[in-house]
């Protein structure tokens, strides 16, 4: 098959990685800076700086964007839509509005459209080790498997479009959470005169150790804040959780008030560095 894939960041480029190794596919892909992707070239893979150039005469299309209003811009003024021929997929993390939106417009041209977030840091990418949440059936998904399971470690299908995408907007909510009590609890040993490895280690023996405290302390101690997972990426995906919990009615009292905090690394510029990145707001809100 022949695959155009848009948008080759730091999680796509290791998805294309992926793809190139372990499938026979033609792949089309498409960056804002080709100088930037140029190692991925070859044989079998072409580079373009026009989104109707790569996606023409491709099977499937798949997003890899970030923010709505590029998702927005991509799909229905650039080409995505009017070229497309069989499938799009949605790897990114997009607004359930926009979803529906794109679901119902590509419906209308006959081609079928499924939001397929993924979960998993820039070396799940590279490894092949990124959870994918779909909104669809199994049954639905058996045309392009082989990239999921090129791509990722596991695929969760949840029955009917934007489902996925919200299952990924609550999930990043979560851990957005998880690390802010993290955080603060770093904050308050710091503050008690503890060892930070010390509580590290009680931590990794304990109730309260999880992937992201094995992942995030650790790059924490180092002050090593460069991206896996951009801080605007997390307070993207924090509005559109809040958002829903305004269309739902629903009350989040701890993550309404951790937005605020996420507003504060964004005004203090830490929006391309890691979200945990966020320790440094918390430091200066506790003069440490």
């Amino acid at each position: 098959m022949k695959i155009a894939f848009i948008g080759v960041g730091i999680m796509g480029g290791g998805i294309v990685k992926n793809l190139q190794k372990k499938t026979n596919s033609t792949l089309n892909l498409y960056a804002r800076n080709l100088s930037k992707i140029a190692d991925l070239k070859n044989e079998n893979t072409f580079l373009f700086s026009n989104i109707a150039e790569a996606v023409k005469e491709s099977d499937i299309t798949i997003l890899c964007l970030t923010e709505d209003h590029l998702v927005e811009d991509a799909f229905f003024n650039r080409g995505i839509l009017e070229y497309s021929n069989n499938l799009i997929l949605d790897f990114g993390t997009t607004s359930p509005t926009l979803t529906k939106k794109m679901f119902e417009a590509a419906k209308k041209k006959g081609i079928q459209f499924f939001d397929s977030p993924m979960t998993g840091s820039k070396l799940a990418a590279e490894s092949g080790e990124i959870l994918f949440m779909i909104g669809a059936k199994k049954t639905e998904c058996q045309s392009f498997q082989f990239i999921l399971d090129a791509s990722g470690k596991k695929t969760i299908y949840c029955d009917e479009v934007t489902k996925g995408q919200e299952m990924k907007i609550v999930l990043n909510m979560i851990q957005a959470g998880l690390l802010q009590v993290y955080m603060e609890g770093i904050v308050l040993s710091k503050k008690l005169g503890l060892e930070t490895e010390t509580l590290k280690e009680i931590i990794s023996n304990s109730a309260a150790k999880s992937g992201l405290s094995e992942f995030k302390l650790n790059t924490i101690s180092k002050k090593d804040y460069q991206a896996n997972f951009s801080l605007k990426n997390m307070n993207k995906d924090l509005n559109h959780a809040l958002n829903l919990a305004n269309e739902t009615k629903s009350s989040l009292a701890l993550i309404s008030t951790l937005k605020s905090i996420y507003n504060s690394g964004m005004n203090h510029n830490l929006g391309e560095e890691d979200f945990s990145a966020l320790y440094k707001i918390n430091e200066m809100m506790n003069e440490l």
